[in-house]
């Protein structure tokens, strides 16, 4: 007879990565980071035009995660004018 064990849960791991940045640059050099900085970001519907999520990478939420831990979520696919 054979004895069922219960399987282990996955690890849930964040689904987005996270970019270091040096405060001395974060201060120094005045890059866009943010959804709002982008050529594809749709301001009217506070949305990517490509389809994208926007909730990481928001001006509010960007600041907040630098904030707390000295990283942000860099977009992959921004461009600016």
């Amino acid at each position: 007879m054979k004895v069922k064990t219960a399987k282990t849960p996955k690890r849930i791991r964040p689904s987005i990565k996270l970019d270091k940045i040096h405060p001395a640059q974060f201060n120094k050099y005045r890059l866009p980071w943010a959804c709002e900085d982008c050529t594809h970001f749709d301001s009217i519907n506070e949305s990517c035009t490509l389809g994208y999520n926007t909730v990481h990478h928001r001006l509010v939420q960007q600041q907040k995660q630098y904030e707390m831990s000295g990283s942000m979520a860099l977009c992959r696919f921004q461009e600016i004018d």
